[in-house]
């Protein structure tokens, strides 16, 4: 019998990041428990030509649905990103609309990288320390990292470090940045509160050693574009001898833009 399968492709699960825009890029949002499920709807528009003896059908207002799984992640940091009706004072997650607030469109998307140059900093990747009125920023010139994915002044989730999350440009010099990290197209900055290095080669000194992941290749990334966030987020506080960790479920429901996009799936194997 001959062989059915030498035209087929198959894909293994190997997980995604899954990322939301906040404005400024793509904010990575975490943990996703087990995966997400996509589904393509459409109504039917049915036409009885009365001359014509069969009934025309035509397909008509596509929407998307993304259905993740439960988040793992109660970064209030992403809480606040997802829902645009909240608001971060301190340690404090509350709602801040009133009786109707306004549900942004936004594009979600889905990245499995494949390949990253996992780079220890050494003293001679540093190679500048400005200062500002909150924050320092320490520069790591992009060269550093030899075959990495285009950087961005938008959030890219195209680097990693861990114990850190990306910024926009616009955040840097904001207490809540201090510790974290942004990118352009050339560099990659470390943000330390301002005083914290006297000078750049104590700079050099203390963060040489700090690992850093930049993302080389894309296997396959998935973007829906036009989604809005469905009613009825799920917040799950689990019992000390429930498995798992506590968690809140979201999904999203796209509808075609004024530029006829509703997603888009690349995949490169």
């Amino acid at each position: 019998m001959p062989n059915q399968t030498t035209a087929k492709t198959f894909q293994f699960p190997d997980g995604f990041r899954l990322s939301i825009d906040s404005g400024n890029g793509f904010d990575d949002l975490g943990l996703v428990e087990a995966g997400a499920t996509g589904t393509l709807n459409w109504d039917i528009e049915r036409l009885d030509a009365g001359n014509y003896h069969g009934i025309l059908k035509r397909a008509k207002n596509h929407t998307f649905q993304l259905a993740p799984t439960p988040l793992w992640n109660f970064s209030l940091r992403t809480l606040n990103k997802i829902m645009p009706f909240t608001s971060v004072v301190g340690e404090n997650l509350s709602y801040a609309g009133g009786t109707h607030f306004e549900l942004s469109e936004r594009d979600v998307k889905m990245t499995h990288f494949t390949g990253f140059d996992k780079h220890i900093l050494v003293a001679d990747d540093i190679t500048a320390l400005d200062t500002d009125t909150v924050n320092d920023y320490v520069t790591i010139p992009k060269t550093a990292f030899t075959t990495s994915l285009d950087w961005t002044t938008a959030i890219d989730g195209r680097v990693d470090i861990e114990g850190k999350y990306e910024v926009h440009v616009s955040e840097k010099n904001t207490a809540g940045a201090t510790g974290q990290f942004y990118t352009d197209a050339t560099n990659l900055y470390l943000i330390v509160a301002t005083g914290t290095y006297t000078d750049l080669t104590e700079a050099k000194s203390e963060l040489a050693g700090t690992v850093v992941y930049a993302y080389s290749d894309i296997d396959w990334e998935f973007v829906l574009y036009n989604a809005t966030l469905d009613a009825g987020m799920t917040m799950n506080f689990k019992g000390t001898m429930a498995e798992g960790v506590d968690d809140f479920s979201i999904g999203f429901t796209a509808e075609v833009d004024e530029n006829g996009d509703l997603f888009n799936l690349f995949k490169k194997s």
